[in-house]
């Protein structure tokens, strides 16, 4: 018996509609914690399917002890981590930590690309306005041009497997390790098989693949005045959109207001930008650019993100207005 085409036809939409409706019956759930870290918020979402939920909070546990784990290497003030011994002393080597030292020498990258306007050096200046001990003021002076004398970015060099530095040299590596650590997170994550995920350290955000709606995900822009209203909001899958403002670490004296923010050239916050939020491929990247941006100011900094086709958004000057790079929002 031959079969007509038309009943062919019916055939192949009567398999074609039991497959579709097999794939659309397939759950898929969102699998959420936070945990506080890396001096904030840490935010894991991940969209899989229902059977692997289990999978995904043990992933999700492997993601917090790599932040925690990283963040004794990464942060400064972590007294027995590498960088306090490398702040210590004069040399780093690649085989006594290779997560530093590569974070490291990204820094001087970063550094030279920002024309010293992101500066790993930077934390005598953080040490003499006191933002690294919480109780912030403005330094004296002479205090001032001393740290400035320790700071450059230049002073550091980089030979084979090692990196070299004066002894009175010292980094701080917050401009750029948060990002580094949500890297790290989006790369353990995707090793255990998922795509579709947001992480989120307290302003450095990574989105992949799709929400739970199966749509790009929505990202809100703070307003750096309002913390609760958005300056607007992005929506993307597989970038990095991170955002520094002015608002995050800085205090008031005299009327006037002074930010963690600090100008390697000057040593002050002399920034009119309010907040930059930065959309890139690596978080990492990101971090420092976004740093960089806000101490240029908000002229040089535009002209920085042409420059390098980074996709940008400016808020600046009191009365907070706003630009951004063409394809920002696209």
């Amino acid at each position: 018996m031959i079969m007509k085409p038309s009943l062919i036809l019916y055939s192949l939409t009567i398999i074609y509609c039991i497959v579709t409706l097999s794939s659309c019956s397939i759950k898929l759930v969102s699998v959420q914690h936070t945990e506080i870290a890396l001096g904030t918020y840490v935010k894991l979402i991940v969209i899989t399917e229902k059977h692997n939920r289990d999978r995904a909070q043990e992933t999700m546990e492997d993601v917090y002890d790599l932040v925690i784990a990283s963040e004794g290497t990464f942060d400064y003030r972590s007294s027995d981590g590498e960088l306090s011994r490398f702040n210590a002393g004069t040399l780093l080597h690649r085989k006594e930590n290779t997560p530093l030292f590569e974070l490291v020498r990204d820094s001087l990258e970063f550094a030279d690309i920002t024309g010293g306007y992101f500066d790993p050096t930077i934390l005598p200046l953080m040490q003499a306005w006191g933002f690294d001990t919480g109780s912030p003021d403005v330094p004296r002076p002479e205090d001032l041009e001393r740290a400035l004398h320790r700071v450059g970015h230049a002073q550091v060099s980089i030979g084979g497997e090692r990196i070299w530095k004066p002894e009175d040299v010292q980094l701080d590596l917050s401009g750029i390790a948060k990002g580094k650590i949500v890297d790290m997170a989006r790369d353990l994550l995707r090793d255990a098989g998922f795509s579709d995920f947001l992480v989120d350290a307290g302003g450095d955000i990574f989105v992949s693949g799709r929400n739970l709606n199966r749509t790009k995900w929505r990202v809100a822009i703070q307003d750096p005045v309002q913390r609760d209203r958005y300056s607007g909001i992005v929506e993307k899958s597989d970038v990095a959109i991170v955002t520094s403002g002015d608002y995050e670490n800085f205090f008031v004296r005299d009327g006037k207001r002074y930010s963690h923010l600090l100008n390697p050239f000057t040593g002050y916050s002399d920034s009119d930008i309010r907040s930059v939020t930065i959309i890139a491929s690596d978080t990492a990247f990101g971090d420092a650019s976004a740093t960089a941006v806000f101490t240029m100011g908000s002229r040089e900094g535009y002209r920085f993100l042409l420059e390098h086709g980074i996709e940008g958004y400016i808020i600046y000057g009191e009365a907070l207005k706003s630009f951004s790079t063409p394809h920002f929002w696209d």
